[in-house]
């Protein structure tokens, strides 16, 4: 897969004392924004994922969004479902 270099975007999640974070990368070829999470830095078990990818310093892509932009609150929101949905919040 490759990204285009001139975007990215962090999302988190800073709720009842978390500070958890995952990164946005633009795919390159199409509009889709693909977001990874570093399961080994926040010390959580990684949860199987479809399709699963893997970048150095950004951890396992987690799911994907479809859109030329991401809206930062629309990323926020799905990462925080996918952390409830996985049992780490």
């Amino acid at each position: 897969m490759r990204y285009d270099n001139r975007y990215h975007l962090h999302l988190g999640y800073y709720e009842n004392g978390a500070d958890i974070e995952c990164v946005a990368y633009k795919r390159l070829s199409e509009p889709v924004w693909d977001i990874y999470f570093d399961f080994d830095f926040y010390g959580v078990a990684p949860v199987p994922q479809e399709n699963e990818m893997t970048l150095k310093y950004s951890g396992t892509r987690i799911l994907s969004i479809d859109g030329e932009e991401l809206d930062e609150q629309v990323g926020i929101q799905q990462f925080k479902e996918w952390l409830a949905a996985n049992n780490i919040i």
